[in-house]
Parts: C-alpha cells; sequence; structure tokens
C-alpha cells in the first residue's frame, strides 16, 4: 500500500465509536514472486507481469498450520479470484457483492442501492438458494472479442481457437466488473479458479479469457436460457453505459465529453442515457476525467493530511 493508505483505512473504525465515513476491511496479502522468463525471483508483481505465490494463505485444516500455495506461480491478476473466494465466504447468501479493479475505478452513486435479497431463491429440485450474477459488457462497437488481438488471443491461448472461434463475433465481457448474491459470486469464483487449473494459463489477462469463456460457453449459465448451474438463478449482462457499473477503456476514438458520457460542469461520468454512472470504470483513459479525479485525490489527500495534525 503507498504510504498513508493503511492509516487512513484503519481510521474508519467499526461501532458507536466510529468516525464518520465508511467501515473498511482491508486484507493484507504477502507475495513471493518471479520473473516469468527466468524464474528469479524479484520484488512485487511488476503491474501483474511477474508470475507469484500466495504466503500464508493456505492451510490445513487439521492442524491449523500454514501450507504453501498449491498453485505455481501466476500473475496476480488470475491468483485474486482465488483471494476473492476465500473472502467472499464471510459473507451471507444473500448479500451482495462487488468484485472490481481499484486503481481504475470511480464510485459517483451508491451502486447497491436499489438492489435487495428478493433475487435469492430456492432451486425446487435441490432446496439450495440460488442468487443473481451480474456482468458488463465492454462497448460492443467499439471491440468484439475477434477485433481485439488482447481478448481473441487470451481465449486462443487457454482454449485454442477451434474450441473459441465460434465467439469471436460477440462483445467483450469485462473481467475486471462484477456483482451478485454471495451465493451466486461464490460459484462464479469457483468456476474462475478450475479455469486456471484446467488450462494452466498464466498471461496476463488470461483471466478476462475465462471469464469470458465460462459465460459464452454456458458454463455459468446463460440469461432466458432456463438452464441453471449451482448456486446461479441467472446470468445478466449489462451493456456498456447501460448498467451499474460503466466500463469505459474501450471508447477512444473520441474524448467522454464527445460521446456525451462526460459532463464538465457537474464534473460526472455519464450513462448513454444521461444519468449518472454509480460506478465509472477505466476511466483514467480518457484525459480530462482522468485529470478531474486527480484533483479530487489531491483535496481528500490534503485535507486528510490535514486532519491528522488536529
Amino acid at each position: 500500500l503507498k504510504p498513508g493508505v493503511k492509516d487512513y483505512l484503519m481510521s474508519k473504525t467499526f461501532g458507536p465509536s466510529a468516525g464518520k465515513g465508511v467501515n473498511v476491511v482491508a486484507y493484507e496479502v504477502e507475495w513471493t514472486c518471479f520473473n516469468k522468463s527466468t524464474g528469479e525471483p524479484v520484488h512485487g508483481a511488476g503491474e501483474g507481469i511477474h508470475h507469484c505465490q500466495m504466503n500464508s494463505a493456505f492451510g490445513d485444516s487439521s492442524t491449523g498450520n500454514f501450507v504453501p500455495d498449491p498453485r505455481e506461480p501466476r500473475p496476480v491478476a488470475t491468483a485474486r479470484y482465488e483471494l476473492y473466494w476465500m473472502w467472499s465466504l464471510k459473507y451471507k447468501k444473500e448479500s451482495w457483492i462487488m468484485l472490481i479493479d481499484a486503481r481504475d475505478v470511480w464510485f459517483q452513486l451508491d451502486p447497491f442501492e436499489g438492489l435487495s435479497s428478493s433475487g435469492v431463491v430456492t432451486n425446487d429440485e435441490t432446496g439450495d438458494l440460488m442468487g443473481e450474477l451480474r456482468l458488463f459488457g465492454e462497448n460492443a462497437d467499439a471491440v468484439r472479442i475477434g477485433t481485439s488481438n488482447y481478448n481473441r488471443n487470451w481465449l486462443i491461448q487457454a482454449y485454442g481457437r477451434s474450441n473459441v472461434s465460434q465467439y469471436f463475433e460477440e462483445p467483450v465481457i469485462c473481467s475486471g466488473s462484477t456483482m451478485g448474491h454471495q451465493v451466486a459470486i461464490e460459484t462464479y469464483l469457483r468456476a474462475m479458479v478450475a479455469e486456471f487449473d484446467a488450462t494452466s494459463c498464466k498471461s496476463k489477462g488470461c483471466d478476462q479469457g475465462f471469464h469470458n469463456y465460462l459465460y459464452y460457453s454456458g458454463k455459468l449459465g446463460k440469461e432466458g436460457s432456463g438452464n441453471h448451474v449451482e448456486g446461479i438463478s441467472k446470468v445478466i449482462v449489462q451493456e456498456q453505459g447501460k448498467g451499474i457499473i460503466n466500463n469505459l477503456a474501450a471508447l477512444r476514438e473520441k474524448t467522454l465529453q464527445e460521446w456525451g458520457l462526460y459532463d464538465p460542469s457537474k464534473e460526472l461520468v455519464l450513462n448513454w442515457d444521461g444519468s449518472t454512472s454509480a460506478v465509472a470504470h477505466q476511466y483514467d483513459r480518457d484525459k480530462e476525467v482522468n485529470l478531474m479525479v486527480k484533483g479530487k485525490k489531491k483535496i481528500f489527500e490534503e485535507n486528510w493530511n490535514s486532519s491528522k495534525k488536529k
């Protein structure tokens, strides 16, 4: 964590004496990382390029002792789904969970407002609970799986061209933004981990290949198909600029203001209908919005540092 971040998070205590603001639970993970080409130990994840293993994350339930990471070194972007899975077990089955990249996300509204546990239903055959899984697309006019070298190659590397070419005309679904009830999220995360175990795809970005394959292959079930998998009652894909999370990276030909997706007078990222995006993801690809967010972050940091001196 950058200097000061841990202090800030720890200041948000829980209970009657808590200060204003959100209560935060922050998990620290120690990694041992290696140069993916030479295998030599290196410091840090190298922005996802290096391959890493988790320290003290796995244990033997019979002894209570830690055991070594059972998986070979892989990108942190891939290993994070194992961590998400572990953390998801702390929540009730009807709880809503959001999985999202922290570096390039800007919250403008409460993304959970209006969501409830009413979407959790009981499987008539097994009696088990099932919940809703929401996935979020990138702009389909700007990019399809087959027109993106990255997305196409992640799928080919993991599964082979003959097994994925049928998906090349489909819109890209972003693996960096997912929501759902805990019971559905847990199933999704187990599936993501299983895809790495099955394919051993270790390129940075293979997790997006897993994500798209799981949806388009039907392994998660499909919207309106009537076919359910354990824990998931339905899968909803929300198009770019039409859902809770607005994925912006594919919109590079014009600025977001020119697209009508940014109002500089209000300093707000918008959906296509002019409403405020609850969550602006990948905002930093747009220079104007990136400068706006950096400015707000600077003011926040200055106020925080000033409050510590009082």
